[in-house]
């Protein structure tokens, strides 16, 4: 008994903790705003994943009551390459219509160059060369717009030295460089800064003192790291899990077997990293250097994966660090919107208002939305409109895998018409492509009567062999498939556009494959009561031409 009420203690106590504004030292310089959210996975690593997000959920996000949303973009991918690494129209296209709609919506959007941070990553030791050209691009498009853009000179840089020290002092140079030339155009918009280090608070206090009246410094804060990145495959951490928070000897998960170095570290650590006036000591420090320089403060990235931490306990932990960067006057973002990070129950639901986490976003002090989201095939069936794909993806559809190069865009878009297309080149052996419908669908009544599949498709490969497939939902233990084979004999590969219709009842049953079971011959059993995906799929040998298609839609 004794050890459960001190287990119940430890986490009250740390769950109620926040100061008074006045016991502790506060940010001078201040902003306009005070929280807000990252949106990753549109721009950020592929330009394959421009279909993520829309107008629609810059809606949502603002009804939430966020201020600010910080946008990552990964322009060293988001450019036409060296030596003038001039950023893509495409780019252009997704990032206008992002401030537009911030703009519009009154809400501040931070241009985030972004970049690769998976765990063994390394920023490119020649990165400066980029920068030094991406940024006066940025600065010359964006100098007049409104005060609502706000500039990030990178994300993250994180080089393969070794020598932390001389990484610092190399990254300050650099970063020192952008914002001159940003300002030799644009004096207007604010602009954030970070140190080198993943954007350590350490290296941020060790950063140049730059001159000038509208800077932003800026550090992210995963601590303590054990509880907050628990698990996560691209650390050194996915052996350990079950971490509580704050720390509780009686509920701490023993170490793996033949426990490496690191695990036993992070383990044997872990009270004092979790402990308040290592978790505190931090900020104060952040708010001195900010004060000291006469600058805002930032902490644009925070946050804990949901995959294994306990739900209460990360409510309590974003709770917490939330209260701390108030009361300093930190502003603070957190990562992320529809990840592991995010604000929904799980990463695979993400619809609007219905699957958020209600309660992390009361510990965030955002509101919770009322009512519920409609899904493309309830609006489908409500008004006889069956289009998936004209001129970008119907509402309430999201994408999923495409195996190709992630520096060629797959949304093509004709600069005179402004007529949207997908174009797949350089797909790899059974590459694909798939639409996510968001819901479980009963096809059945489309296709007792006769509703035939339809898109646009044209090729300049000669050996082109593709199926397009609908996949049902695994309700019967398995997702099968739904085929349509396109190939040399049904598509002249000509680079002209041709219309392929098929009725879903001439779909030939084929067979499926999951990971756990490999590959099954049809049997019979494809489901036409739960369909969850339409997928493009290239065949066994890869192609470099590939394939465009346009107009996807199912037609009565």
């Amino acid at each position: 008994m004794k050890k459960i009420l001190s287990i119940v203690l430890s986490i009250l106590l740390f769950a109620g903790m926040a100061f008074s504004a006045e016991d502790v030292l506060q940010v001078k310089k201040t902003l306009p705003f005070s929280k807000g959210i990252n949106l990753p996975g549109w721009l950020e690593y592929s330009r394959s994943n421009t279909m993520s997000f829309g107008k629609k959920d810059f809606e949502n996000i603002k009804s939430l009551g966020v201020e600010v949303l910080r946008l990552p973009v990964w322009f060293e991918v988001w450019n036409e390459g060296a030596p003038d690494y001039k950023i893509s129209e495409d780019c252009w296209y997704y990032l206008d219509d992002a401030i537009s709609w911030c703009e519009e919506l009154g809400m501040y959007i931070i241009i985030d160059f972004h970049n690769d941070c998976n765990g063994a990553s390394k920023t490119d030791s020649n990165i400066e060369k980029v920068i030094v050209k991406v940024w006066p691009q940025i600065a010359e498009r964006y100098k007049n717009k409104s005060d609502y853009v706000i500039y990030e000179i990178m994300n993250e840089p994180h080089f393969k030295s070794g020598n932390i020290a001389a990484d610092i002092k190399k990254w300050g140079n650099i970063q020192g460089k952008a914002l001159q030339l940003i300002r030799e155009i644009d004096t207007k918009h604010y602009v954030i800064v970070g140190g080198a280090d993943w954007n350590s608070l350490d290296s941020m206090l060790k950063l140049p003192e730059y001159v000038d009246e509208k800077l932003i410094y800026n550090f992210h804060d995963y601590s303590p790291f054990v509880f907050t990145h628990q698990g996560a495959e691209w650390t050194d951490l996915k052996r350990i899990k079950g971490v509580p928070f704050p720390y509780v000897k009686e509920k701490m998960p023993k170490a793996p077997k033949g426990a490496t170095s690191s695990e036993k570290w992070y383990l044997e650590n872990y009270q004092n990293d979790s402990s308040e006036k290592t978790l505190v000591a931090p900020l104060n420090k952040a708010v001195e250097f900010a004060n000291k320089r006469n600058a805002a403060l930032m902490c644009n990235e925070y946050g804990v994966s949901l995959v294994y931490a306990d739900p209460q306990e990360r409510v309590n932990w974003y709770r917490i660090k939330n209260n701390w960067m108030d009361e300093r006057s930190i502003v603070r973002i957190s990562w992320d919107y529809t990840g592991s990070f995010g604000i929904f129950n799980s990463t695979s639901e993400s619809r609007f208002p219905e699957d958020l986490n209600k309660p992390l976003l009361e510990a965030m002090k955002y509101k919770i939305p009322a009512g519920k989201s409609t899904g493309w095939f309830e609006n489908a069936n409500k008004t006889g409109d069956y289009t998936i794909f004209h001129n970008g993806l119907a509402s309430g559809l999201s994408t999923g895998n495409y195996n190709s190069n992630p520096k060629k865009s797959i949304v093509k878009i004709d600069p005179e018409t402004k007529e949207q297309s997908l174009e797949f080149t350089e797909m790899v052996s059974y590459g694909e492509f798939s639409i996510n419908f968001g819901q479980v669908c009963d096809f059945t009544e489309l296709m007792n009567s006769d509703a035939k599949l339809e898109f646009m498709i044209k090729t300049t490969d000669k050996t082109l062999a593709i199926d397009v497939y609908f996949k049902d939902s695994e309700k019967n233990g398995f997702p099968w498939r739904a085929s349509k084979a396109v190939n040399s004999r049904n598509v002249s590969a000509d680079g002209q556009w041709h219309l392929i219709s098929v009725p879903l009842k001439k779909l030939t049953d084929m067979g499926g494959w999951s990971n756990a079971e490999g590959w099954k011959n049809g049997q019979g059993k494809f489901d036409w009561t739960c369909i969850s995906y339409l997928v493009f799929q290239n065949g066994e040998k890869a192609t470099k031409q590939g394939f465009c298609i346009k107009d996807v839609k199912i037609v009565r």
